[in-house]
């Protein structure tokens, strides 16, 4: 999983890496010479991430994980009321694209606008009823240093959830393809719960 590792080696350093088998994903574990963590899950039969979650480190209170791919458990009440209620915006890939969903969202299809601010490198979701605004960046367009490209979002509204969609650039789906292989390689030996993986340092 070399090419893997490499898209953050300019953060914080060469990691430790292992990976193990875990209901049904392939889980990745990458310690940092900082002691930063960083978790990726992946569906064992296609490769898909479902989760990428960071903990960095902190002298002043104890870390709390960071969800960059997918979504966080709820597991208190007060919080899953409170979700029920407010917009929760997550991100979940497709194998071409980028994908944001903000669920709970209940106005008009036709309200809602998305730009790219080319100065922060953001993309910028706004309503022309000024109900709700938010800007994101992509992590994974930052750390292969690639701009975001003006007229490439696009977005459909459907469910009262909005989906905003950025196309993946060929050095992205390049990666990706790497490990999907390393990924297959890896099955080749038939993986069983709890196996753990030899991995490339």
């Amino acid at each position: 999983m070399q090419s893997q590792n490499n898209q953050y080696l300019q953060f914080v350093g060469k990691p430790h890496v292992t990976a193990v088998i875990a209901g049904g994903r392939r889980r990745v574990n990458y310690t940092f010479e900082d002691k930063s963590e960083l978790v990726e899950e992946y569906d064992i039969n296609n490769h898909e991430l479902i989760t990428r979650k960071w903990k960095k480190v902190s002298n002043i209170k104890e870390s709390q994980w960071v969800y960059e791919v997918g979504e966080a458990p709820i597991d208190q009440q007060s919080e899953l009321k409170l979700s029920n209620a407010n917009p929760i915006f997550l991100r979940k890939d497709t194998p071409q694209h980028f994908q944001f969903r903000v669920r709970n969202l209940s106005y008009p299809e036709d309200v809602y606008q998305m730009e790219i601010d080319e100065k922060t490198q953001e993309i910028v979701i706004k309503t022309t009823n000024k109900k709700y605004y938010k800007r994101f960046a992509i992590p994974d367009m930052r750390r292969a240093n690639l701009k975001l490209e003006q007229g490439k979002v696009t977005h459909v509204y459907k469910n009262n959830t909005l989906i905003v969609s950025y196309p993946k650039p060929d050095q992205i789906l390049e990666r990706e393809y790497q490990i999907r292989q390393e990924f297959d390689k890896l099955n080749k030996k038939k993986p069983k719960e709890g196996d753990l993986e030899c991995v490339q340092q």
